[in-house]
């Protein structure tokens, strides 16, 4: 199973090379010591914030569980209210439905993230949708259909559906997709309430950290 685990927070701009110096050197190495593998450090470009987002995985509940209750993970967590502001914390787990295999950190990349609640009355078609749309994305060669989420706490949404692209110009490429742009009317008519997304720039400061070994 994967587990996502997301932290968001604003930085303090008047701390930000202190800031950076803490993540790189004690949040990211304490993290992973603590049981997390992270997988993604990102800007908010479009969409509402915290501007910053850190990702990490485990391959279970119970290593998060064991994490958020380590004693060095809670003091780098303390530690690190020094230097930004805002910070709330996401769980969620994968549906399997996209893709069974481990995620993996993704470098140099953007993300477009779509938040989202099902109709209780609308499951079944919601899963249609979801086979309609691996089919259709799968044919476009500039989009990465990456993940589907079921959040369990943390969220205002039940779903967090991730997109990849290489390019924020292939962002709007799709958005243009008459194909997408029919599946898209679709979902949000008729399936889904409670929808937002945003749109993400991946951060040096969490791409491939020098004490993690891919």
């Amino acid at each position: 199973m994967n587990v996502l685990y997301v932290q968001y927070w604003d930085i303090d701009r008047s701390k930000e090379d202190e800031y950076s110096s803490f993540v790189i050197n004690k949040y990211n190495p304490g993290a992973k010591v603590a049981g997390l593998e992270i997988v993604g450090g990102y800007y908010v470009e479009v969409g509402v914030g915290p501007s910053t987002i850190a990702c990490f995985t485990a391959n279970d509940l119970s290593t998060i569980n064991e994490c958020v209750h380590n004693e060095n993970f809670i003091n780098l967590n303390n530690e690190l209210l020094n230097y930004v502001d805002n910070k709330r914390s996401l769980l969620a787990i994968s549906t399997g439905r996209i893709d069974l295999k481990k995620y993996k950190i993704q470098e140099g990349i953007w993300k477009w993230n779509h938040y989202y609640t099902v109709k209780p009355e609308k499951k079944e078609s919601y899963r249609a949708f979801i086979r309609k749309a691996i089919e259709i994305i799968d044919k476009i060669d500039f989009v990465e259909l990456t993940e589907e989420w079921h959040i369990l706490y943390g969220g205002f949404s039940d779903y967090l559906l991730e997109m990849s692209f290489k390019d924020p110009y292939d962002i709007a490429r799709l958005m243009n997709n008459e194909d997408f742009r029919e599946m898209e009317k679709l979902l949000k008519k008729e399936i889904i309430t409670d929808y937002s997304s945003k749109i993400l720039r991946s951060t040096e400061r969490f791409e491939k950290p020098r004490w993690i070994t891919f």
